[in-house]
């Protein structure tokens, strides 16, 4: 007896723009994907009282150390204590509390300070990893919150969140600004231009990050309809009183040359002396010309750093508070872990569980969802080196696109995965259907691939590959015959798998089909042997 399936080579003449259905029932059998490993399970969102205790005391530790080696800024004092403890929001949920003496209060609270905050947060959502998820970390300075220092702050804070929850998605023609981060400016101390990060790695965040951005507008048109545009310039002319080329500038000097009239976007703090007053409007530019312009998101670029090597992954951050935020960049962290880690090279590649919140301006001003991205460390020898690979950059900013497009229709985190195929039965000489149930959101076309698993006595089995072109809710369906005659009902046993057009590859699922005695002669098979043959059910 022989098991046979139809060659899969058929698909080589199918135009690709042909109907789904037309391909599936030429094919008979032809399905195709790759098996990823298990994703490691989110850490959990509650401690008991004593290892509460032991965390609170290790944080305050190692945020003392690091509060002692940080460099002071202008108005800040060289004594600093530090305390973390946990608290929770009016959702209950887990967050952190950094509380510094009133010293560290600095005279100009910009992109400096954010910086130093950022370290400390670093160092506690590195340290808690595995171990607790933090959903938000935030500081108070002799207890009193960052507010109370700069009341300006609370009234830009306000109204963005106002807006931000009060705007709707939109499913299709979107406008969505896409900002890399950082780039050139003017340093009135040092009466140079300077990039505002330092390089480690071969890397230049300054000049990595545009490359992301690009990406990322590429499959935000393709896949969500959605009209990036870029507060730096993609030029390579050159900036004159830079000597450098328009691409490597902050996106302050690309937007004073753009909207020469509008100064409230790219000098918003007119009023500022300090050194780095220009660096600052730099970062407050990007979410104002996002307002300015009507986006309905908006992503910020980043890479990482920290003074421990060691610490690596990606990761988000959105403003304390906001939901719709939280949401897409929760989404947004789902995704890119999924198609990061379909790549073999990146299968063990750290993304955060979970979103983070805090007080960062380019979110804050943000009168629309805003998430920063921070892809990775550069710190990170590993890190760095996935940074520059094309093949991480395309996989991390289509989990970006995805996490927005299924955001915007209302959906959330549910990775692709089999989640069932019944065991199937029926008569020799018919098609048997077999009922693929998946959950998740694959990028069609979807592939798969049956191998048999067990094969009874007296029958010759083989596999085969089928495709389906266009997206189909679950299950998707291909159907099995058994040619020939057999007076005795005969069980194999396959292992079907899927894979769809970005490479997430959940694991395979074995499952059983029993063909069953109708005592009718078959028409096709090889010498009149039995055989089992497969094709895709026609979809109308």
């Amino acid at each position: 007896m022989f098991v046979s399936f139809f060659p899969t080579s058929i698909r080589e003449v199918v135009p690709r723009h042909a109907g789904s259905w037309l391909v599936k029932l030429m094919l008979l059998m032809t399905l195709m994907i790759t098996v990823s490993g298990s994703t490691a399970a989110a850490a959990p969102a509650s401690l008991d009282k004593t290892r509460q205790a032991q965390l609170e005391a290790q944080l305050t530790g190692e945020l003392q150390r690091v509060v002692n080696a940080q460099r002071r800024i202008e108005g800040q004092g060289r004594d600093v204590a530090v305390s973390a403890r946990f608290v929770r929001d009016n959702r209950q949920q887990l967050g952190l509390v950094i509380d510094l003496s009133e010293t560290y209060v600095p005279r100009v609270f910009g992109a400096e300070m954010e910086d130093l905050e950022h370290e400390l947060s670093t160092v506690c959502h590195q340290l808690l990893r595995d171990i607790v998820v933090v959903r938000n970390v935030e500081f108070r300075y002799g207890g009193k919150d960052v507010y109370h220092y700069f009341p300006e702050q609370l009234e830009e804070d306000k109204q963005a969140r106002t807006v931000s929850a009060a705007s709707a998605w939109p499913m299709a023609a979107a406008t969505v600004v896409t900002a890399s981060g950082h780039g050139i400016y003017y340093h009135y101390g040092f009466k140079d231009w300077r990039a505002q990060r330092d390089p480690s790695n071969g890397i230049v965040e300054d000049f990595l990050t545009p490359n992301y951005a690009t990406e990322l507008s590429l499959w935000l048109s393709r896949r969500s309809e959605a009209a990036s545009h870029f507060p730096r310039s993609t030029s390579s002319d050159e900036h004159e009183p830079s000597s450098q080329p328009w691409s490597n500038v902050g996106a302050r000097y690309h937007l004073r040359a753009m909207y020469p009239d509008r100064p409230e976007i790219w000098h918003s703090l007119p009023n500022a002396s300090d050194n780095l007053r220009e660096r600052n409007e730099d970062i407050r530019s990007r979410p104002l010309f996002a307002n300015v312009i009507g986006a309905n998101a908006l992503f910020h670029m980043h890479t990482n750093a920290a003074n421990d090597a060691a610490a690596s992954g990606a990761s988000a951050f959105f403003q304390t508070g906001r939901v719709k935020d939280q949401q897409l960049a929760d989404n947004i962290l789902c995704y890119m872990k999924e198609l990061i880690q379909a790549k073999d090279s990146y299968k063990n590649y750290k993304v955060s569980s979970k979103a983070s919140g805090g007080n960062y301006a380019e979110n804050r001003l943000a009168t629309m969802p805003s998430v920063i991205i921070e892809a990775g460390f550069h710190t990170n020898p590993s890190d760095a080196a996935a940074l520059k690979d094309p093949v991480f950059r395309t996989a991390a900013m289509k989990g970006v696109e995805k996490g927005y497009r299924l955001t915007a229709e209302d959906k959330g985190c549910e990775p692709f995965k089999i989640d069932r195929i019944p065991d199937a039965s029926g008569m020799q000489n018919t098609y048997i259907p077999v009922e693929v149930h998946y959950q998740g959101y694959p990028q069609f076309a979807v592939t798969a691939k049956v191998e048999v698993v067990s094969c009874p006595s007296g029958w010759i089995c083989s596999g085969g590959e089928l495709e389906y072109l266009d997206q189909e809710d679950t299950p998707l369906v291909y159907e099995v015959m058994c040619n020939g005659i057999s007076w005795s009902p005969a069980t194999f046993r396959f292992k079907t798998s899927l894979s769809d057009l970005d490479g997430v590859s959940p694991a395979a699922v074995e499952h059983n089909m029993t063909c069953l005695p109708p005592g009718i002669r078959s028409n096709s098979g090889t010498d009149e042997r039995p055989s089992i043959s497969v094709r895709p059910q026609k979809t109308l």
